[in-house]
C-alpha cells in the first residue's frame, strides 16, 4: 500500500484501532487462487510496539480457508473509517473551480503467519473473549451445554501472528485548515460522525501546522523585509 508520509497513522490512533473489537477481511493465497472472508477479530498485544501481537479469529469449519495449504503470508485488512469527500466542502475548490472530489479513509493491513487452532479449548476461549468485548450481560455459560458444544464443533479458531503492519490515514491532512473545516462540517452533515471526529483530531492540527510553515517560509522570502 502506498503511504505518503503525511498520511502515516499516528501511534496513538493505531493502538486505538487495534484495541477496538471490529471486523475485517482475511485474505490468503492458495493453489486455486485467493480466498477472502469477512471476520470479527480481537487483538492480543505481545510487545511494546502498537503492531506487536496477534489477531484472534474463528471461521466456520466448512470454510476451506483454514484447511487448504496457504501460499506465503496471510493478509488481514481493517478499515474503520471510509467516506466520500465532496469537492463542494472545500472553500478553496469553490473559489478556484477545481472541483475534484476524493475519498477519506483509515485502513490497516496486517501481514503474518496464519495458524489454525482446531482445538475446542482454544476456540472456546477465543469466542468467550470476543463475546465479552461486545456483551455485558450474556456469556457462554448462559447457553445450554449441548447447544454450545455443537456450535463450538462447527467452528475453528484462527490466529494471525502479525509480522508486519502497514497503515494509512488519508484524512484531508494535505488541505488548508479552511478546507479541513469544510470536510468536518460536510461529514457531520451526511452522518459520518466518526470520520468527522478523526479528521478533526488528526487532520486539522496537521493542516494548521502545514499552513503555518508555508506562511513562515513565504514571510522569509519577502523582499525588503
Amino acid at each position: 500500500m502506498y503511504v505518503p508520509k503525511h498520511f502515516e497513522v499516528p501511534a496513538e490512533l493505531l493502538a486505538r484501532i487495534l484495541a477496538a473489537p471490529l471486523a475485517g477481511d482475511l485474505i490468503t493465497a492458495h493453489a486455486d487462487g485467493l480466498i477472502a472472508t469477512h471476520l470479527p477479530y480481537l487483538w492480543r498485544p505481545a510487545g511494546d510496539e502498537p503492531g506487536d501481537g496477534s489477531l484472534v479469529l474463528h471461521v466456520a469449519r466448512n470454510n476451506t480457508q483454514w484447511s487448504e495449504p496457504a501460499i506465503g503470508e496471510a493478509l488481514f485488512v481493517i478499515t474503520p473509517a471510509s467516506d466520500y469527500i465532496s469537492s463542494l466542502w472545500y472553500p478553496t475548490a469553490q473559489d478556484s473551480g477545481k472541483l475534484v472530489p476524493t475519498w477519506d479513509y483509515v485502513t490497516l493491513h496486517l501481514y503474518g503467519r496464519l495458524v489454525a487452532h482446531d482445538d475446542v479449548a482454544w476456540t472456546t476461549q477465543a469466542v468467550a473473549d470476543l463475546m465479552a468485548a461486545h456483551e455485558r450481560t450474556v456469556t457462554l455459560a448462559d447457553m445450554p451445554e449441548r447447544y454450545l458444544a455443537g456450535e463450538l464443533r462447527a467452528i475453528v479458531g484462527l490466529e494471525l501472528q502479525v509480522t508486519r503492519l502497514v497503515a494509512k490515514a488519508k484524512l484531508s491532512q494535505n488541505r488548508t485548515p479552511e478546507d479541513v473545516d469544510g470536510v468536518i462540517e460536510g461529514l457531520h452533515g451526511v452522518g459520518a460522525h466518526e470520520t468527522a471526529e478523526l479528521v478533526a483530531e488528526f487532520a486539522k492540527p496537521h493542516a494548521e501546522r502545514r499552513a503555518a510553515l508555508v506562511a513562515e517560509v513565504a514571510e522569509r522570502r519577502r523582499p525588503n523585509r
